[in-house]
């Protein structure tokens, strides 16, 4: 600091006071003032795209009601299919495992895991041994395993001659869950509108939904759909041990109301549905004896029929 005979230059002082003054003044303007937050422009969520079917039915006076229903609840319909696909080379081994799930369970789930290469046999009495025996065998028909059944051991032996991934993995994940469900919900319908003249109905299979302003591909898949005179069954089903009750409860909220109705189909025999009440819970090695009871409550025949 420049100094005039021994003494401190005032002025210089006086100039470096004042710097600092201005430099504090500067400081507490700029924290005392707020930030504005940046102003973005919400990005628009994408445009809903219909398949073709979609289109088609939606155009179509029979499935007014089905559309109108989930606009109602805030939703588009993206696709649906009108009769269930079920590929011929997984019809009747579906049919089987529905049948039989509670005996096939535990080995399905050996056959998911790649690091099991042996299934124990319990129970091991002749009947569960031959059925187990004989899906293996179907099994092996269709080259996804091969297998060697060593009696004295009790156990099952495998490789796996195909990777159990993609449609084969979904396939024994639920799928044919889903394959058998539909088709003994389209058998029940079908025998009941036989004593019933005046239950008409339609199936809507795989229905995936989408919210107007949602950024997903869709925010819903619906296994099956019945479109009834009076309202609308929708199911959903359930193979494993998991129910996913809170999405049940959600979508019964949702959708259930008078005789609208979301149906739970699970494999588990030892569950009582009266304890989920009001939600409904389906058993499907009961399934057609418990649809046909909800359609004689809902839709009771004429006393002439």
């Amino acid at each position: 600091m420049a100094q005039s005979d021994g003494k401190i230059d005032k002025q210089i002082i006086l100039a470096k006071l004042a710097e600092l003054c201005g430099l504090v003044a500067s400081m507490e303007t700029s924290a005392a003032a707020p930030t504005k937050p940046a102003v973005t422009t919400p990005a628009a969520a994408p445009a809903i795209i219909l398949s073709e079917e979609s289109q088609k039915l939606k155009k179509n006076k029979a499935a007014k009601r089905l559309f109108e229903f989930f606009e109602e609840k805030g939703y588009h319909i993206l696709s649906l299919k009108k009769r269930q696909e079920i590929p011929a080379k997984y019809s009747k081994l579906a049919d089987l495992l529905v049948k039989n799930h509670k005996l096939f369970y535990n080995f399905i789930g050996c056959l998911l895991n790649k690091n099991n290469d042996a299934y124990s046999l319990e129970p091991d009495d002749k009947e569960s041994v031959s059925r187990i025996v004989n899906l293996c065998n179907l099994l092996k028909q269709r080259e996804w395993i091969d297998y060697k059944y060593v009696k004295q051991e009790k156990k099952i032996t495998l490789s796996r001659t195909s990777s159990f991934k993609g449609e084969i993995k979904q396939f024994l994940s639920g799928v044919y869950g889903e394959f058998g469900a539909g088709k003994i919900i389209e058998q029940a319908l079908k025998d009941y509108a036989a004593i019933n003249s005046e239950l008409k109905y339609q199936l809507f299979y795989d229905v995936k939904l989408k919210r107007p302003d949602s950024k997903n591909s869709n925010d819903m898949q619906l296994d099956l759909v019945v479109e009834l005179p009076e309202g609308f069954y929708i199911f959903e089903t359930k193979m494993g041990i998991a129910l996913a009750i809170d999405k049940w409860v959600d979508r019964t909220r949702l959708f259930a109301s008078d005789k609208n109705r979301f149906i739970t189909c699970c494999a588990d025999e030892t569950l009582n549905a009266r304890i989920f009440t009001p939600y409904i819970l389906f058993n499907v090695n009961k399934l057609k004896e418990q649809m046909t009871a909800l359609l004689k409550k809902d839709y009771p025949p004429s006393e002439t029929e």
